[in-house]
């Protein structure tokens, strides 16, 4: 059936967001009576499962994230589907995490969805991420997490990855991207705020009342 991933290219793509869309972390925090939406971060992801749950739970809700990554990239290479188009089923789940229609149009970061996808697609570039991670534990998670993924597209150019691979990390970022920008619903507007969630990934940023007062995370 070599013409089945083109003519249900759409339906495979809708697939893939409605699995991306299962906010798994909140299910797995309903079941311990908290509503992720009203503690933390306020964010629908394994973090903040781990930071108001436990580890354990967390690592339930990661693993759980990430196989919403891997399934649609594995199912679109088992369909011959090039790393570009199979990749692209990945993003899709990605954006159902991000905007899960589920949650309101607003659910995780994507992180752990994101590395399934990468785990699926090709494993060795989580390595650039993953390292930053635990970078993260000592200089802050939010710069750490803009550097392992803002600039995971630049390190697949490095590796000489294919050209499709690229693309497709480089629509990856600007989802992730994009996600960190909109921060939470009662999240400052303007675009300073924004800018600072992209590479902070603050959605209160406690912004300086003079030019001599440091910026930091």
């Amino acid at each position: 059936m070599p013409d089945m991933p083109i003519l249900y290219w759409p339906l495979m793509l809708a697939a893939a967001y409605f699995l991306g869309a299962i906010p798994f972390a909140q299910i797995v925090a309903r079941v311990n009576g908290v509503d992720l939406r009203k503690v933390g971060t306020g964010n629908i992801g394994a973090g903040n499962v781990t930071a108001n749950i436990g580890k354990t739970w967390g690592t339930v809700a990661a693993v759980l994230d990430a196989l919403k990554g891997m399934i649609p990239v594995f199912v679109g290479q088992q369909l011959d589907l090039g790393p570009g188009a199979a990749g692209l089923l990945g993003v899709a789940a990605v954006v159902g995490h991000n905007w899960s229609v589920f949650m309101k149009g607003r659910s995780g970061r994507g992180l752990a969805t994101s590395a399934g996808l990468i785990i699926a697609l090709d494993w060795p570039l989580l390595i650039w991420p993953f390292a930053w991670a635990v970078v993260g534990w000592k200089i802050g998670g939010g710069i750490a997490g803009f550097l392992g993924w803002g600039l995971l597209p630049f390190v697949a150019i490095a590796m000489d990855k294919p050209y499709t691979e690229v693309v497709l990390l480089f629509i990856l970022m600007a989802v992730l991207m994009i996600r960190r920008m909109q921060g939470n619903a009662d999240s400052p507007r303007d675009l300073h705020s924004a800018l600072r969630r992209a590479l902070y990934d603050d959605p209160y940023p406690d912004l300086p009342e003079t030019a001599e007062d440091p910026i930091t995370p």
